[in-house]
């Protein structure tokens, strides 16, 4: 039986550990691009992170696989996901990545990473099992990457999932759902589909409108839980979820930023429930006491 809300996003069968973990604020994200060349034409992603050599890691630029192991214990992360852009497309990169945080922390950490699969080979998939990736989540972009789906379920230790944007077409999500159990898929995602300013102009040339706050396109929430109710009466055998973009700004982006905020917040600040710092007046006083002298002797000063 269908679990969830709206808050939460909508689940049948056991959810991949990639999105329990991101449920509870739990992963860091690192974004990883050297571009990517599948032009899909819901695409989200900002001119600046579409940029090749483009290394994030929970929305701060850094510049080395260590800065990355350095984020995950300074908020005390238990795992990370590999996005892009497309990540495989620069597969030495990643593989790097893994083994630096396999080698500061083992098993401990769980890793996921996506691709759409035009760069990817059994090869690849080969030297991502072998870095000891956890989780492998393709976005079929193209026919011939469902049989890299084959392959990576049947012939690897991953779990091993397929992720798509909820359009609103209950026919291709319902597609999209068979062949990812034919081929072996564990899970299915079907993310409600998110408007943006890069991807708005593209959305309505193609006859798909933003709902009523402009955040989301209509009928994409509804097309997805359509598709998760009817496999859950056709009884097939994989996990869905329907991850709703309220879940991302309300929970998974908040529990991020509260994660982070409790483990480096200063003295004196209280964090709040969204993971944004307040204080108060009477906690405010000391500091104001420290710049005093700096501003009588500047006449300014920054708090950082």
């Amino acid at each position: 039986m269908a679990r969830g809300s709206d808050t939460l996003g909508y689940w049948i069968g056991r959810m991949a550990e990639g999105c329990r973990l991101c449920i509870a604020g739990l992963k860091v994200v690192v974004f990883v691009s050297s571009g990517c060349s599948a032009s899909c034409f819901y695409c989200p992603l900002s001119p600046r992170r579409r940029s090749r050599g483009a290394l994030y890691a929970d929305e701060e630029p850094v510049a080395t696989p260590l800065d990355i192991v350095d984020e995950i214990s300074a908020v005390g992360a238990r795992g990370i996901s590999i996005t892009g852009g497309e990540p495989l497309q620069c597969i030495d990169k990643v593989t790097e990545i893994v083994r630096f945080v396999r080698d500061a922390f083992g098993s401990y950490i769980h890793i996921h990473a996506y691709t759409c699969g035009l760069y990817t080979s059994t090869r690849a998939i080969d030297a991502l099992s072998d870095a000891w990736i956890d989780e492998l989540r393709f976005h079929p972009v193209d026919r011939d990457v469902w049989n890299l789906v084959s392959y990576a379920a049947r012939e690897t230790p991953m779990s091993v999932g397929v992720e798509v944007p909820a359009l609103p077409i209950p026919p291709l999500l319902k597609a999209v759902v068979l062949e990812a159990w034919r081929r072996g898929a564990e899970f299915v995602n079907l993310n409600e589909l998110e408007v943006t300013e890069t991807n708005v102009d593209r959305l309505l040339a193609r006859g798909l409108q933003p709902s009523e706050d402009g955040r989301v396109v209509r009928g994409s929430a509804e097309a997805a839980l359509e598709v998760l109710r009817w496999a859950e009466d056709e009884g097939l055998d994989i996990a869905i979820r329907v991850c709703t973009a309220k879940f991302k700004d309300r929970v998974q982006h908040a529990r991020r930023l509260r994660r982070k905020a409790m483990a480096l917040a200063p003295p004196r600040y209280s964090v709040l429930d969204d993971g944004t710092l307040e204080i108060d007046g009477e906690r405010l006083l000391p500091t104001l006491r420290d710049l005093a002298p700096l501003v009588r002797r500047y006449g300014r000063a920054r708090v950082v």
